[in-house]
């Protein structure tokens, strides 16, 4: 498959992104989080918020290519395999921010030499494996042809995108002490979003692999994805509501001073971007004729792709403003080693999908049995 010749230039330009990356990986490797934003008491800050995000972008990714395989709708087994590969390269990156998150990053083998039981990171550290593996079969057995295989991996797939995703909600739920995270609605609020999230990355990596690589899926095909996001974000709106009523009425303090930072605080920007750019907006243009031509479908993907982040975002980082133990007032901004390992890694996995284009066709054709 011949690049076109804007493609290479793309290409050139994400290689050169990643290249800074490594410096800037390189640089902290060598200086230690130091030159992080990261902080007393924000020791979880953009990495963290990346690995969330793009964990559901992958459980959503998978959960829409298992739809591919499992609706029996012909015209849907043409995004199948780009929601595979989409999903499988989230999945890598997912694991790498957690990797350069790590100061001494050796100390990732501790969690295999002292597994505890109990511990919610060893659990996501055993699903996010089986995962991968689970992700890699449905992909195999797709290419190889094999549409009863495919079709026993894309249901076990469904049980296991809910474990993927409740346990990586888990790790912040059960998380007693830390104002603003310790409630039961997490697993199903991530659910739900990492599906949205999924859906949106897979629309806008058909339109990517229709521009760049000439990847033959109908405009039919685009918009139809699109009406799922009528069911989606108002059931996502609906979940937020329940954890900011049940915080509010409740009137517990700490958690009461979250959800205050995320409204008109510190996080205001970000929490109103969700609310109105990431939800509502885009749920309005669902009903407006726009819905029905690919650039309206790839409009709301977009503004619904960033809305998951900025949730992700007030999820992860509001609660450390507010700490128990400490009363000094609290900052975080990444700094731009940060910034280039977060951009490196979304341009990372556009390089990976361009390169894993030569490798997997990403077009499903039928293979006639004798």
């Amino acid at each position: 498959m011949i690049m076109k010749g804007n493609v290479r230039i793309l290409g050139a330009v994400l290689l050169a992104i990643v290249a800074l990356a490594v410096y800037a990986y390189v640089n902290q490797l060598i200086h230690g989080l130091g030159v992080t934003g990261m902080n007393r008491p924000v020791f979880w800050g953009i990495y963290i918020v990346t690995f969330v995000f793009l964990i559901g972008v992958s459980a959503g990714g998978i959960a829409v290519a298992s739809l591919a395989h499992l609706a029996g709708v012909e015209k849907y087994k043409s995004i199948g395999r780009i929601a595979e590969v989409t999903a499988i390269i989230s999945l890598i990156l997912a694991m790498i921010s957690i990797f350069i998150d790590l100061g001494r990053p050796e100390r990732v083998l501790n969690i295999i030499a002292y597994m505890h039981p109990l511990s919610p990171l060893m659990w996501d550290f055993s699903i996010l494996t089986i995962y991968l593996v689970l992700c890699t079969l449905l992909l195999w057995t797709s290419l190889k042809d094999k549409p009863r295989l495919t079709k026993i991996f894309a249901y076990i797939s469904i049980p296991t995108f809910v474990l993927v995703h409740s346990i990586t909600a888990w790790i912040f739920g059960l998380i007693e002490s830390q104002p603003g995270w310790y409630n039961a609605i997490m697993a199903p609020l991530f659910i739900c979003s990492a599906l949205v999230s999924g859906l949106a990355a897979v629309i806008l990596m058909v339109l990517f692999a229709r521009w760049a690589l000439n990847v033959d899926v109908k405009d039919d095909v685009v918009i139809d994805l699109g009406k799922y996001f009528k069911f989606l974000l108002p059931i996502l709106f609906y979940l937020l509501f329940c954890e900011f009523l049940t915080i509010s009425y409740g009137g517990i303090p700490s958690h009461t001073d979250v959800l205050k930072e995320m409204v008109g605080g510190r996080f205001a920007a970000t929490f109103w971007f969700d609310m109105i750019g990431g939800i509502l907006i885009p749920f309005l243009l669902c009903f407006f004729p726009i819905a029905k031509t690919v650039k309206g479908v790839a409009l709301i993907a977009i503004l619904s792709f960033l809305g998951v982040f900025a949730e992700r975002i007030d999820i992860v980082l509001p609660s450390f403003y507010r700490p128990l133990l400490v009363t000094a007032r609290v900052e975080y901004f990444p700094t731009w080693v940060e910034a280039s390992l977060v951009a490196g890694l979304f341009a990372g996995g556009l390089l990976m999908f361009l390169i894993s284009s030569r490798i997997v066709p990403l077009e499903h054709r039928e293979v006639k049995q004798r």
